[in-house]
């Protein structure tokens, strides 16, 4: 009924039958997918919200279809972590079908049919990442601290997630997406872009509805890539009326509030753009900050990818590739595999960013250094005046 909601003559008649409602017992009840009010309605109206299916309720589900078709699932457990984060309906229809298409209750099935339902209903994509910390060469202060953080989790003790600040491509990305598959949890990408709609209440609604979403499939991993993108302007610049202040109000606020258990990766490129309250202490279980790789870790990197892409390099005598990012490591071993190799050669059409951008990268590392906590342990940062490693 909401697409007819704020029409004034329905308005009206809502307020002028409101004493007879009163005087005859009569309860109105408006379903709406949004909890959007007129300003007139406000006051007058009580909101219950539904919250997505519970695990036993999605028990329920399975136990119904088990009852009727008469097979079994191999793993309750699996498929029901599969389902979390659907709707009733969509609990169902992604049940039914996975039985139809694997005649079994199959969570991968159930899982890639949940991923397309998910994004359509919410700014979320659900994806399975192959990634995992053996991909990721360095970061190791920041893999051990996020790894203890899961095992010695318990109730009470915040559970919120972490700010990853750092050089463009220095694996922040790279680290969200492997987390999950290292503590077994599902990643959720929360797309800022998605949020945000034309109407009066669209983006508030939408980043409620994702959060929700989130909560009913926890536990999981919320990765939301380059955060200070999608709030631009959250800091009172912005001309959208407020809007931008109030979804990101609204993200706070269930970041400080929610007992659900998500763990949230947030990275950002340019902490300029980001308001205080989003870098403070307290907000996150921790702030990191991710430099360029040191030599011992660009020789893990650079191995990684001469492996990934089968590159036999000339001579045992390797450039340092001094200032250079992963992902910059990355394009090397991608140049040299189109030139038989020669990594000297090949490094040459890879320009790194620290070079290009000197000054941001410098004023970055300048703020960071009092504020944030190297993701790489001391042992692996850069070695001065050393310019060649061995592979």
């Amino acid at each position: 009924y909401h697409f007819w909601l704020n029409e004034p003559p329905v308005i009206q008649a809502i307020q002028n039958n409101l004493p007879v409602y009163k005087t005859k017992g009569i309860t109105l009840v408006i379903v709406s997918p949004d909890d959007k009010l007129p300003q007139e309605l406000e006051r007058e109206v009580v909101i219950l919200d539904f919250p997505l299916p519970s695990r036993e309720e999605l028990k329920t589900i399975l136990a119904g279809l088990v009852e009727g078709t008469g097979i079994e699932p191999d793993d309750e457990a699996a498929v029901l972590d599969a389902a979390q984060g659907l709707t009733w309906e969509e609990a169902e229809n992604a049940l039914a079908l996975a039985l139809v298409r694997e005649k079994k209750f199959d969570p991968h099935t159930i899982c890639t049919l949940k991923a397309q339902m998910v994004e359509k209903a919410a700014a979320l994509q659900f994806s399975q990442f192959t990634e995992t910390f053996a991909t990721l060469g360095g970061l190791e202060n920041l893999k051990e601290w996020t790894l203890n953080r899961f095992k010695g989790r318990r109730p009470g003790l915040p559970f919120r997630g972490i700010l990853l600040l750092g050089i463009p491509g220095t694996g922040k990305s790279h680290f969200a997406k492997a987390l999950g598959n290292e503590v077994g949890w599902p990643v959720l990408s929360l797309d800022m872009g998605r949020v945000f709609g034309s109407l009066v209440g669209e983006s508030e609604a939408k980043m409620r509805e994702a959060l929700k979403v989130v909560d009913a499939m926890s536990p999981c991993v919320l990765f939301i890539d380059e955060i200070e993108k999608g709030l631009a302007g959250v800091g009172g610049s912005s001309n959208d009326g407020g809007t931008t202040q109030r979804v990101g109000g609204t993200f706070l606020q269930w970041l400080n509030d929610h007992t659900s258990e998500v763990f949230v990766i947030a990275t950002c490129n340019d902490f300029s753009k980001l308001p205080p309250e989003y870098t403070r202490m307290g907000r996150w279980d921790g702030i990191f900050f991710v430099d360029n790789p040191g030599t011992g870790e660009r020789a893990q990197i650079l191995k990684i990818y001469l492996d990934q892409f089968q590159v036999s390099p000339k001579g045992k005598t390797l450039p340092d590739l001094d200032g250079y990012s992963g992902a910059e490591i990355r394009q090397v071993a991608i140049e040299a595999a189109y030139s038989g190799g020669d990594l000297t050669a090949a490094a040459r059409f890879v320009i790194p960013i620290s070079r290009s951008q000197k000054g941001q990268i410098d004023a970055l590392r300048e703020w960071a250094r009092a504020r944030t906590i190297p993701a790489s342990r001391p042992a692996v940062q850069e070695v001065k005046n050393q310019r060649r490693v061995q592979i």
